[in-house]
């Protein structure tokens, strides 16, 4: 009897602690942010000061950026019909693109005036690192998943 409930009492603890590690291993935006920061920070040697004056002007060029990929995301999903309004969808989705690369280009500049030339290239460099390591981590947990 001992025994039933002690194996008992091992799988609802080992059940458990599978489920809290599901759950920290799941995707925020808030803790994909935060640790994007720390990460660029880290990497592009930034001051606390320096972090300070540049993230939230970095943070306002992702919320305006995401705001664009949404509209491109919602022109992707249309599936036109005619040609005039395929014509239309390519149209629309290389401004778009282009608006995309304007911001950046704007922003940048933006970045040159908080940070110097040489940190900014690091901050873009680590960035992207960051986003490939993390569509690795993705591909990896998506394997081990099947």
């Amino acid at each position: 009897m001992k025994r039933i409930l002690l194996c008992f009492l091992l799988c609802c603890v080992l059940t458990d602690m599978s489920a809290q590690q599901r759950k920290q291993a799941r995707f925020t935006p808030e803790r994909f942010q935060a640790q994007l920061e720390q990460y660029i920070a880290k990497k592009a040697c930034l001051t606390p000061k320096e972090s300070a004056e540049f993230f939230p002007v970095y943070a306002e060029m992702r919320r305006k950026q995401r705001f664009i990929h949404n509209e491109m995301k919602t022109l992707k999903r249309i599936k036109p019909t005619t040609n005039a309004e395929c014509e239309k969808n390519v149209i629309k989705r290389d401004e778009l693109e282009i608006e995309i690369k304007e911001l950046q280009k704007e922003y940048h500049k933006k970045f040159m005036q908080i940070l110097s030339a040489k940190k900014v290239y690091d901050v873009l460099k680590a960035e992207d690192r960051f986003h490939r390591q993390m569509f690795k981590r993705a591909a990896n947990n998506k394997r081990r998943k099947k």
